[in-house]
């Protein structure tokens, strides 16, 4: 256990070393508002951030993002798809995006801004696949995210 915690705290220490060497916006959060799920493995971390509480009738936007770390980026190449299933009651528009869709896509980033207009009020469980490719200088990684989250209506 023991070797555990300075393996992490050494890990952190380097982290924020290399942090120090980014640009400000390369370092601060993705979302200022309040998080929701995150799907981390290597090289990536997807963040999804769902309204706070949404209102039957009105439509909402559910941000997806997809940032890519340290040595890695997205491969805008790659057939990505993002899938949404949205819960009984709810209706989106688009419950399928592809990279033509994204309302930012670079190197560092992909970004999607799911649609969506809850019917009635009550908790509402998402889900959703997305597939996309990170890549290194010698590598590119496809990867498939299950991801799940919930939104209030009133």
């Amino acid at each position: 256990m023991r070797k555990l915690v300075l393996a992490l705290m050494l890990f952190g220490c380097s982290r924020e070393s290399e942090a120090k060497d980014l640009p400000p916006s390369a370092t601060a959060p993705a979302v200022a508002a309040k998080a929701g799920p995150r799907s981390e493995g290597q090289g990536y971390i997807v963040d999804v951030l769902p309204p706070a509480q949404a209102t039957a009738g009105a439509a909402a936007t559910i941000q997806v993002t997809l940032r890519p770390t340290a040595g890695y980026h997205v491969n805008k190449e790659f057939p990505m798809a993002l899938t949404i299933v949205a819960p009984e009651g709810v209706d989106v528009p688009k419950a399928k995006l592809s990279a033509a869709d994204a309302a930012k896509l670079t190197d560092d980033r992909a970004e999607f801004a799911v649609a969506f207009t809850p019917r009635a009020a009550g908790d509402k469980a998402f889900t959703a696949t997305f597939r996309f490719a990170v890549c290194t200088a010698e590598t590119c990684d496809p990867k498939v995210e299950k991801l799940a989250w919930n939104v209030s209506v009133k």
